[in-house]
């Protein structure tokens, strides 16, 4: 082990030695006059690919090598994965914590907030980072297609691409996704895959969302603003120089030029604010995949291997770091530490900032923007039927139900089909629904809910949470618990909190219980720390001497799998 360690080291000299270490140089306010000196460094033992993910304290890197690694903000070294093969330079973390990137083999990988791997399967290699939305599913591109899983990767639903994305995709006002493909037309496809295309009539140098609408950058400066009830896209105005990419806050848009100038925009009038010179020199950038912009309640942000600056929303620079060797694009948290990988193999912080934001947040990520309507969806189309809650025509129902989740085309009707899985199985909860239709069969009450886990919206939780609380049927309950492990997402700890309501009664009914430890072990799983921590002591609770042996048993196991 020691001849190991001391390889090691020797490598990391002789590299040191070879490429030099990253260097940096500044211009701050004097109060953080001394921010082009890292405040903390680290040998995560290869190289940054790609640009790192920072999230409620936590920054990870993605490595050549094939690891993902996360450290605190302070720099203390949290966890360690290795993919079993080389990574794609993405890396994409969801509200709960969840990492997801993509080895060059085509293998999409799901990393929980701890470091342990939830899942993997085969997409085929991705072309773009993986986009989130707003319940927990993801939304995966590749150069064929466009694809939908839930948060425990089950597919709902695929759009084929006949041709590739060339600029994008985004996640769109509505909580969709958007993108530009390589034909000149703007894709637009909402959060249960119900295309549109519209005609930009050439790629875009950058597609943006903005209020209202998506904002077409044409690569000559022109502007193109497709509105949500416009067919075809109205000019907003034209940008002085060659845009490269940008990003938008609002009703406003800032972009990078090929000058290393940034320039703000309002819309829709495409009225110029103003113009200011970056840590970027004249043509260092040849494309948008050479750097990367933010703009958040503190001001605009360019970052790209060569450095980094800041800009209020006036136009004033505030500060700029000039980087040297850095082997990657650096990224900056919401507490005003930049991160940048160099090509030494050390990962580099700077406190560059004093100002610390303050987004939404819950126990974990931030907030989602909205929602896609499934906490209280409307009546299904067969809310009206006398008959829908027959046997015959249950069975018949949720057969091709089945059958469409098991192929991945839940697609466009979701909002339907969920709709009517929770008339059925909140029949017996529901007095008018109990008065006007004959009574459910509790199996079929209790297949509805598990059918709705394969859903995988954590904007059911609170309506699965509340069956398993109120529902007097055991087989209910147990179905409404397996549900809620499967969906695996509950950042906000609302089923944990019926859960830890149920066990306070004297209820022992070992099914249901079983099925609670199972479903607890599951978001254990998912969220990791602190929500986990609550988790286990529920668990700790079934696995007591005075719980079914079957339930201890359970519980033992889903407390050793967090292990």
């Amino acid at each position: 082990m020691h001849k190991n360690l001391f390889a090691i080291a020797v490598l990391l000299f002789c590299r040191s030695l070879c490429c030099g270490e990253e260097t940096a140089e500044g211009v701050f306010p004097e109060e953080n006059a001394d921010a082009a000196t890292p405040v903390w460094r680290q040998a995560p033992g290869g190289a940054l690919m790609g640009v790192p993910d920072v999230q409620v304290g936590t920054v990870v890197a993605a490595l050549d090598g094939g690891h993902l690694k996360a450290y605190s903000l302070e720099g203390r070294p949290l966890w360690d994965y290795y993919a079993g093969g080389r990574l794609i330079p993405f890396v994409t973390r969801t509200r709960e914590g969840t990492c997801y990137t993509c080895r060059t083999d085509g293998t999409l990988v799901a990393v929980n907030r701890s470091g342990r791997e939830l899942w993997r399967l085969k997409t085929g290699i991705i072309t773009a980072p993986v986009v989130a939305g707003w319940d927990g599913r993801i939304f995966v591109t590749t150069e064929k297609y466009i694809r939908c899983y839930t948060a425990s990767g089950y597919l709902l639903w695929q759009r084929d691409l006949e041709h590739p994305a060339a600029a994008g995709p985004f996640l769109t006002g509505r909580g969709g996704l958007a993108a530009a493909l390589s034909n000149g037309e703007l894709l637009e496809l909402n959060p249960f895959g119900k295309p549109q295309f519209r005609h930009i009539g050439e790629v875009p140098a950058a597609l943006l969302p903005v209020e209202g609408g998506i904002l077409a950058v044409l690569k000559k400066g022109e502007l193109k603003l497709f509105r949500d009830n416009f067919a075809s896209p109205r000019s907003a105005g034209t940008i002085r120089g060659t845009p490269l990419g940008g990003v938008s806050r609002d009703a406003s848009a800032a972009f990078l030029l090929s000058s290393g100038k940034v320039v703000q925009v309002s819309l829709p009038d495409g009225k110029q604010r103003w113009s200011t010179d970056s840590h970027i020199g004249n043509n260092d950038i040849k494309s948008s995949a050479d750097f990367s912009m933010i703009w958040d309640e503190r001001g605009i942000y360019v970052f790209s291997r060569k450095g980094a600056t800041g800009f209020n929303t006036e136009g004033r620079r505030l500060w700029l770091l000039r980087l040297s060797g850095a082997s990657s694009i650096p990224v900056l948290s919401d507490e005003g530490t930049l991160f940048s990988g160099g090509v030494d193999w050390i990962l580099y912080a700077y406190k560059v900032e004093n100002r610390v934001r303050q987004p939404r947040r819950s126990l974990y990520g931030p907030a989602p923007e909205g929602d896609y309507g499934l906490v209280n969806p409307p009546a299904s189309p067969w809310a009206g039927d006398y008959y829908r809650f027959s046997e015959t025509r249950m069975n018949e129902e949720m057969a091709g139900l089945t059958a469409l989740i098991r192929g991945g085309q839940v697609g466009e009707n979701e909002p339907n089909y969920a709709a009517y899985l929770r008339e059925i199985t909140g029949s017996s909860t529901n007095p008018q629904t109990s008065l006007t239709h004959p009574p459910v069969h509790v199996q079929h009450r209790a297949e509805a809910a598990r059918l709705l886990g394969y859903f995988g919206s954590r904007e059911t939780i609170p309506f699965l949470a509340d069956l398993y609380s109120r529902d007097p049927d055991p087989l209910v309950k147990a179905a409404a618990a397996e549900a809620i492990g499967r969906i695996g997402t509950d950042p906000d700890g609302i089923a944990l909190k019926a859960f830890a309501q149920f066990l306070t009664t004297a209820n022992r009914d070992e099914q249901v219980l079983a099925a609670t430890a199972g479903a607890i072990g599951s978001l254990c799983r998912f969220s990791g720390p602190p929500l986990s921590d609550s988790g286990v002591k529920l668990l700790g609770i079934l696995e007591r001497d005075f719980m079914p042996a079957k339930v201890r048993s359970r519980a033992r196991q889903e407390i050793d799998a967090l292990r």
